[in-house]
């Protein structure tokens, strides 16, 4: 009887330790694809292909005129104010 009752802890904590390992197997989410790699670490960027010289003609034309840019300055510092009015008018947010 105590046999049986020893073996059935040793079952219940081995159960256990597999219950608490589960959320960390389940964080990896991966599916092997973290293989070799450092855990934490954020997969290197892919390379960019090389730009085609000949576009670079059809961005220059595509260019904002000076007055375009203070256009779009005063837009973005106008725009800018409404977001943020609260915050100069000394309420400090949470």
């Amino acid at each position: 009887m105590e046999r049986i009752v020893r073996f059935l802890i040793a079952l219940g904590a081995v159960f256990l330790i597999l219950l608490a390992s589960y959320p960390a197997a389940a964080q990896q989410g991966q599916g092997g694809r973290g293989i070799g790699r450092a855990p934490g670490r954020p997969t290197p960027p892919q390379q960019v292909p090389a730009r085609d010289v000949s576009g670079q003609n059809a961005n220059r034309d595509a260019r904002m005129t000076p007055e375009q840019r203070r256009q779009l300055r005063r837009d973005v510092h106008d725009h800018g104010r409404d977001i943020y009015r609260d915050r100069t008018a000394g309420q400090n947010r949470p």
